[in-house]
């Protein structure tokens, strides 16, 4: 087998692919909800070509044959393959050129720009989307994910990168939707808290190492939000459970954490349109969009930034990555690109249960602590407005947690701060 082929990107072109490197059926694929996600997203974005790598060792599926499928009776291959997608045109004998420093038309700078990321594809029948990152749409002031990292790729010795989160898809044998969600959750902090990131099989034997008898490791079904926390702690970080029965306090506490890059993990029921629960479901918050009016706090004169949140993205393993989650003005629930049992999208929606956060331990003060300091000074302001009728009205609280470092900085760059507090400030521990 050659080792890498250079083929012009169509969305039947990448069927064929997951099709072929993966040996399921073409029926199969074309009714996975990331089909049509990916579709979706390289038409937002012109794509012209990918680079199929044909050998490609992926460390977490290398776990997750160790832990399983060497031990299995059908022979699993143990080599991944990898899809890298790019915006430039280019075929087999320019990439050879470039490759080989001969003379080509390809353009190292241009070829970096134009790289959207990659996916790897897992040797397995169904759910075979292993580790992707791929770039994240376009900010344009409203769409913030506050915490994407670069990759950093070495395609046959060529240096390329992306901004992005690691995303891949559950494999219900080696482990749960909660574990690809904490999986996801762990690339941020692991950067940011500084340690190791777990493959979802550790993750899952992490997760039940406390409960032997709650339910086998392999095949899992999936964890409690006990579990979760427990897969938490064993990276030592503290988990911090938050009730999300509120879509207030779910945008409040997503605003205020992923500001200081701190993913979260959102546990929701997924429902039908009839009310029937179809199971448990998470998936890991990866940013929001925000809206351009005064966001009201449950429908008071109570006015955060964080209110004016429309949507969240989501790392949802059976959708992709970077997925699209709206509020409903009605109710609590979410909407989802899930699809009901007759391949309809919008009919089930998810019901939010619970948030779980990681944190740093010496992150200590609860985010609901402050919010209620900052509701009883905003009716203490309301009072003296009334009172002297000053004009101080709608105040627009922007609530958030953030580091000593950053706390700094903003002081540094202000000039409505006195010189000798300025100072006892940019001193202070």
């Amino acid at each position: 087998m050659e080792p890498f082929s250079v083929i012009d990107y169509s969305i039947n072109t990448l069927e064929d692919l997951f099709s072929s490197k993966t040996e399921t059926p073409l029926h199969v694929i074309k009714k996975k909800l990331h089909i049509i996600y990916f579709e979706n997203y390289f038409k937002n974005f012109p794509t012209k070509t990918i680079v199929v790598e044909n050998e490609y060792i992926d460390k977490d599926y290398l776990e997750d044959y160790t832990s399983y499928y060497v031990k299995s009776f059908k022979q699993y291959n143990r080599f991944c393959c990898r899809l890298h997608f790019f915006t430039s045109e280019f075929n087999q004998t320019g990439f050879e050129d470039i490759l080989t420093n001969n003379d080509s038309s390809i353009d190292l700078e241009i070829l970096n720009k134009s790289y959207l990321g990659f996916i790897v594809l897992k040797p397995l029948p169904k759910t075979f989307i292993g580790r992707t990152c791929l770039k994240t749409y376009p900010g344009d002031n409203k769409r913030y994910f506050p915490f994407i990292r670069c990759y950093e790729i070495n395609l046959f010795g060529i240096n390329l990168s992306v901004d992005s989160i690691a995303f891949q898809e559950q494999d219900s044998v080696v482990a749960a939707c909660a574990s690809s969600a904490i999986w996801s959750a762990f690339q941020a902090t692991g950067l940011l808290f500084q340690h190791s990131i777990p493959s979802p099989v550790e993750i899952t034997k992490n997760a039940m190492q406390y409960f032997p008898y709650a339910n086998r490791h392999f095949p899992n079904k999936g964890l409690t939000a006990e579990q979760m926390a427990h897969a938490i702690r064993n990276v030592g970080l503290d988990p911090f459970l938050i009730n999300a029965n509120d879509k207030d306090i779910i945008k409040s506490t997503v605003y205020a954490y992923q500001k200081a890059k701190i993913p979260l993990v959102l546990g929701m029921n997924l429902i039908e349109a009839n009310g029937n629960s179809l199971g448990k479901h998470a998936v890991t918050i990866t940013g929001y969009s925000l809206g351009c009016n005064l966001g009201k706090f449950h429908k008071e004169d109570f006015f955060l930034k964080s209110s004016k949140i429309e949507k969240i993205y989501a790392h949802d393993d059976q959708i992709g990555p970077f997925a699209r989650m709206e509020f409903n003005a009605s109710d609590n629930l979410l909407t989802t690109s899930w699809s009901d049992a007759n391949g309809i999208i919008g009919n089930i929606k998810g019901q939010p249960e619970i948030l779980i956060i990681p944190l740093y331990n010496k992150i200590r003060i609860p985010f609901d602590v402050i919010l209620k300091i900052i509701y009883q000074l905003d009716e203490v302001i309301k009072i003296i407005d009334n009172h002297f009728k000053i004009g101080i009205s709608n105040i627009e609280w922007d609530i958030f947690l953030s580091s000593n470092i950053e706390l700094k900085s903003d002081i540094y760059v202000s000039n409505a701060i006195e010189k000798k507090e300025k100072l006892d400030i940019l001193g202070s521990n």
